[in-house]
């Protein structure tokens, strides 16, 4: 009987896997167009291990915003609020909650708004008007199912509205994640195809529609069974070898070919694409990680200057009810971010 319900969850997986590459084959392409914030990490805890994790086993409801199928009965009515400084006066706020009714059946939703401040507007001659703000939005709707021995499949449905001045657009975006996860061992692998969909909405008529920014990653996740460590590794952006697509097309605009020594080396391309995190995991209560992220390194770092970009660290501690995690990550010399998260578990307030 066992082997037969374990051949009818791998079949029914096999049945949802070529959705996945049907929408890698239909999105492959350079990865740019509007909505890139949705790329972006929105909570302490991913964002401490290097803004990219889709495979991370964690009792944090924030984790199932990059990867639905992360979704499980330890975030089960959790509540996170996070908060993340960008640059200058750019300000990003999310919530995250999950609730899951049974073992095999989990749900949650999320909400995330990034705005870029206020701005100085000018007209065609040059002279001041009024100041405008811009900003992003978008609303998430997660669920994942329990495919059992380890494995769930998970999708996301996210709704995107972006404004800037008087403009406006709309846009839906979708998830499909899957994960396995073997508890004795420790060992999670995690695939998320994230942020595929269409532009509903143009900002402006006559513009074509926006492409998405169709992220395709792999990770893997492995604890140390001895010792309080554990080690992930992210491939980020699977659909697309080629991440200097902005800087080579801006030097062949200027010289009119691209210069043979501008050119990324297979092996410099290759480390672009992953991201290394480890933590220390010190008991239920507290933890320290770090991570590096060798794409922000090098697109970031300037000739001669010295700096932490690339590099990420954070901590988490649980107080009761209440779990505080935060994270510190640099972009670029003078480009600091910090992200505050704060969850709390919903059942510890029940009266018993």
């Amino acid at each position: 009987m066992i082997r037969v319900n374990m051949l009818l969850n791998l079949r029914r997986l096999a049945l949802c896997l070529p959705a996945i590459f049907c929408v890698l084959g239909a999105n492959a392409g350079s990865g740019v167009g509007a909505y890139r914030f949705l790329n972006l990490p929105f909570d302490a805890r991913v964002s401490g291990l290097g803004g990219e994790n889709v495979s991370l086993q964690a009792s944090d409801v924030n984790v199932s915003a990059v990867n639905p199928a992360l979704l499980s009965n330890d975030v089960h009515n959790k509540l996170s609020a996070n908060f993340t400084s960008y640059l200058d006066d750019a300000k990003a706020g999310s919530l995250s909650y999950a609730y899951t009714p049974d073992s095999s059946n989990y749900f949650g939703v999320g909400f995330v708004y990034l705005g870029y401040g206020d701005f100085q507007g000018y007209d065609q001659f040059g002279n001041p008007t009024e100041e405008f703000g811009a900003g992003d939005l978008c609303v998430g709707l997660r669920y994942a199912k329990n495919l059992g021995y380890g494995m769930k499949l998970g999708v996301a449905m996210k709704p995107v509205y972006s404004h800037i001045e008087d403009y406006s657009s709309f846009a839906l975006a979708f998830d499909v994640g899957f994960n396995y996860y073997n508890r004795e061992k420790d060992f999670s692998v995690g695939v998320s195809a994230r942020n595929f969909g269409v532009q509903c909405k143009k900002y402006y008529e006559s513009d074509k529609r926006d492409e998405m920014p169709f992220n395709f990653q792999l990770g893997l996740t492995k604890g140390l069974l001895h010792a309080p460590f554990r080690f992930s590794v992210t491939y980020d952006r699977l659909n697309d070898w080629n991440l200097d697509y902005y800087r080579q097309k801006e030097a062949k605009n200027l010289v009119g070919e691209e210069p043979e020594n501008d050119k990324i080396k297979a092996g410099d391309m290759f480390f672009r694409h992953l991201v290394l995190g480890v933590e220390a995991l010190f008991g239920k209560n507290f933890y320290v990680e770090a991570a590096y992220n060798h794409r922000r390194k090098r697109e970031f770092e300037l000739s001669g200057a010295r700096g932490f970009n690339g590099f990420s660290i954070g901590a988490g501690l649980r107080v009761y009810a209440f779990n505080l995690d935060f994270s510190f990550s640099q972009y670029a010399l003078s480009a600091n971010t910090i992200t505050l998260s704060l969850t709390t578990d919903l059942d510890r307030f029940k009266k018993k």
